[in-house]
C-alpha cells in the first residue's frame, strides 16, 4: 500500500470509522479522495446540497452559521481525525451549516454513492458511526446547556477546556490557541465582549491562565479551569 494510502489508514483509524475494525478501516479508506482547501476558503456553505462526508486530514476549520443581518456564529471547531457532512449525507438533503478553513487544510471526502454499498455489506460501520453521532448530539445539548449558564466565566472556561491540545487531559499545564478573534468567540459563546474580557480577567486572577500572545492563553492549572466550567 503506498504512504499516503497508509496515512488514510492510520487517520480513519483515530476517527469515528476506527470503531468499526481494521478490517472494515481497510475497506472504506479507497473511497475517500484527498482535497486541498486554502485558508479561508469554504469546503460548503450553509444550504449547499451534496451527499457527501468529510473527513479532516490536516489542519483546522470551522463549522458556522450565518445569521440575519450577515452575522455568524462559530458552532465548532474541526481538527484532523473529525468527520463532518453526515446530516446531508443520510438523508440527502442540504448542509445545515458553512464550514471553512482557518489555514490550510486537507480533507478527505467520501460520497454517498461510496459509503452505502459499504453500510450494507458491513454493518459493523454503520453502528460506529451511530455511535460517533450520538456522541456529537450530546455534545450539542452541552452547549445549549453551557448557553443557559449564567456566568461568562463558566462559559470562557469551557471554551478553553475545548480548545486544549489534548482534550482529556484533567490536570497540569497547558497552551491554548483561540481559532479566531476573541470577538467572534464572544458571539459563540452569546456574551458581550465586555463580559468575555471580564471573564478571563476573571480567570487570570485567579492563577488559572495568563495571556501568552495574540489569541494565545497559557493555562496554569487544568484542573481548576474545568472546575470552574463546571461550577454552577
Amino acid at each position: 500500500m503506498p504512504r499516503t494510502d497508509q496515512s488514510l489508514v492510520e487517520l480513519l483509524t483515530r476517527s469515528p470509522f476506527g470503531a468499526a475494525g481494521e478490517a472494515a478501516v481497510r475497506q472504506v479508506a479507497p473511497l475517500f479522495a484527498a482535497q486541498r482547501i486554502k485558508r479561508g476558503e469554504p469546503v460548503f456553505l450553509e444550504g449547499d446540497t451534496g451527499g457527501r462526508l468529510f473527513l479532516v486530514g490536516a489542519g483546522r476549520l470551522k463549522a458556522f452559521r450565518t445569521l440575519p443581518g450577515g452575522r455568524s456564529i462559530t458552532v465548532f471547531i474541526l481538527s484532523a481525525g473529525d468527520c463532518f457532512g453526515f446530516v446531508p449525507l443520510l438523508d440527502e438533503g442540504p448542509f445545515p451549516l458553512s464550514v471553512s478553513a482557518l489555514g490550510p487544510s486537507t480533507v478527505y471526502v467520501l460520497s454517498r454513492t461510496g459509503l452505502v454499498p459499504l453500510l450494507r455489506a458491513n454493518p459493523e460501520v454503520g453502528l460506529a458511526l451511530m455511535g460517533y453521532l450520538a456522541r456529537r448530539l450530546r455534545g450539542c445539548v452541552d452547549q445549549v446547556g453551557q448557553i443557559g449558564r449564567k456566568g461568562a466565566a463558566n462559559r470562557a472556561a469551557n471554551a478553553l477546556v475545548a480548545l486544549l491540545p489534548s482534550p482529556e487531559q484533567e490536570s497540569g499545564v497547558a497552551d491554548v490557541v483561540l481559532p479566531f478573534s476573541q470577538l467572534e468567540l464572544a458571539r459563540t459563546l452569546d456574551v458581550s465582549p465586555e463580559n468575555l474580557s471580564r471573564a478571563f480577567s476573571h480567570l487570570r486572577r485567579m492563577g488559572v491562565i495568563e495571556r501568552a500572545g495574540p489569541r494565545r492563553f497559557h493555562i496554569r492549572d487544568v484542573g481548576k479551569l474545568r472546575c470552574v466550567g463546571e461550577a454552577d
